[in-house]
């Protein structure tokens, strides 16, 4: 945990940044179920990136990796389910990662909360 980023006490946060932060990872819940939200979400996080403190651009980075990891996923379980052979399996898939998608949100905006950067923002896993 060495490794975390943490907001300086010292700093005023920028508080736009961190607000649309949070409002990102508010989008990709609400995206859980009305998917286009998240394409808005992954618009402004890459438009707030460049310009945000370093904390808040791990959040950003996560937010993106979530994004696009999620996207193909779907693309992938959508191709097994159209086959037909193997649409168990890409239901399933689709189900998990409903399910990953949910936990990396609430734990980024947990993260956000407490004022704490992703240690790893490009990790795929939690």
């Amino acid at each position: 945990m060495s490794d975390t980023i943490i907001e300086p006490n010292g700093q005023a946060a920028d508080r736009d940044d961190k607000l649309f932060a949070g409002l990102n990872y508010v989008l990709f819940l609400i995206g859980n179920i009305i998917g286009i939200s998240s394409i808005l979400a992954v618009i402004i996080a890459y438009s707030r990136r460049e310009r945000a403190p370093r904390w808040l651009q791990s959040h950003y980075t996560y937010q993106i990796k979530s994004f696009w990891t999620a996207v193909l996923s779907i693309v992938v379980c959508t191709f097994m389910i159209l086959t037909g052979i193997l649409s168990l399996f890409g239901a399933i898939g689709l189900a998990l990662t409903w399910l990953w998608m949910l936990i990396r949100s609430v734990v980024g905006l947990i993260r956000l909360l407490d004022g704490r950067g992703h240690p790893d923002a490009d990790a795929v896993w939690v």
